[in-house]
């Protein structure tokens, strides 16, 4: 055989021929499909050891935080040589960080800020969506908080009021530790975690039943907790009586809650039911976040052979939000 028939002969057209493309991208190119999940499987074994069997929940060890380059390599069946250099392309870009003392890689804060930057906005997006139903499905105002510093802040609230529709309810704060999605919020935090929270801005004025010291609102939150929902009564405000329960992301933290709140003559009466509906809500919420083992319920819009319970109208005409009326 001739050296130009071994390399190929031309095309009878006279175009210049092409080696074939791979459809594997060599393991040496930085660019191919191949390297970019190479480098997926790292990130996912560095903020998610659980997902490959090590430690965690299920094991009988706590999950590690850091791995060394050959504990990756080993993992994931890789060559080291090849997960060295990943990591330090990760590294360069901020995506991992190398520990000084153990030269030990774990999840860099770059990838943090882009997670919580995300979460975010799927947080606002979804919780739009869902005050509107459950406030169509419940007959009263429902509202998502999220909490800043001391306070729960609104990010989206809904009521079947079309006409409180466009006061302004988002962005107003109210404290935690008188109010149901405040208190829902701190369901995972110890004692010293909420002291550092609430002792520097103090309990702030609230209803006859608030709680008047640290030890009471702890004492509240192991309440809440044990069922698995905050309950405000007469602590807000005299007569008023809330709901909440909290709203968990992908890492099982609680990032939000969500409340519903109203005059006690009209809430007491159908507290079971407004409270299934606030479970189910963070519940769907949670999911859509992805938090684990919280499936949404079906078309996200609870039990479909319900129908949506009317509101009494209210004896006076509806007044701008006071401070009895923001974050419940």
């Amino acid at each position: 055989m001739s050296p130009r028939a071994s390399r190929g002969a031309a095309p009878e057209d006279g175009s210049v021929a092409r080696p074939a493309r791979s459809a594997t991208p060599a393991a040496g190119d930085a660019s191919g499909g191949g390297q970019v999940h190479r480098a997926l499987a790292i990130l996912e074994l560095l903020g998610d050891p659980e997902s490959v069997g090590l430690g965690g929940r299920s094991g009988t060890v706590e999950a590690p935080t850091s791995f060394g380059v050959v504990e990756i390599a080993r993992t994931l069946g890789r060559d080291k040589s090849q997960v060295s250099r990943l990591l330090r392309l990760l590294a360069d870009a901020g995506f991992v960080e190398r520990e000084a003392g153990t030269l030990r890689y774990r999840i860099g804060t770059r990838l943090f800020s882009l997670g919580v930057r995300a979460v975010s906005r799927r947080l606002r997006d979804e919780a739009d969506a869902l005050v509107e139903r459950e406030a169509a499905l419940l007959g009263e105002r429902v509202e998502v908080c999220v909490r800043s510093g001391g306070s729960a802040m609104t990010v989206s609230t809904a009521a079947p009021d079309s006409e409180l529709r466009a006061i302004g309810w988002v962005g107003r704060t109210v404290p935690l530790s008188c109010t149901a999605g405040g208190r829902a919020m701190l369901f995972d935090l110890d004692t010293a975690a909420v002291a550092r929270l609430i002792v520097p801005e103090g309990l702030g004025q609230a209803g006859p039943a608030a709680p008047r010291s640290l030890d009471e609102l702890v004492v509240r939150i192991a309440e809440d907790r044990a069922r698995g929902l905050s309950i405000a009564r007469h602590e807000m405000d005299r007569g008023l009586l809330a709901v909440g329960a909290p709203v968990r992301d992908a890492a099982g933290a609680v990032v939000a809650a969500v409340t519903v709140g109203g005059p006690d003559s009209r809430i007491d009466p159908v507290l079971a039911e407004v409270s299934a509906g606030v479970l189910r809500a963070a519940a769907d919420l949670s999911a859509a976040l992805g938090a684990p083992g919280t499936p949404v319920s079906p078309s996200g819009a609870g039990p479909p052979s319900r129908a949506p319970r009317q509101r009494r109208p209210p004896t006076t005409p509806p007044v701008p939000p006071t401070r009895k009326e923001g974050v419940s």
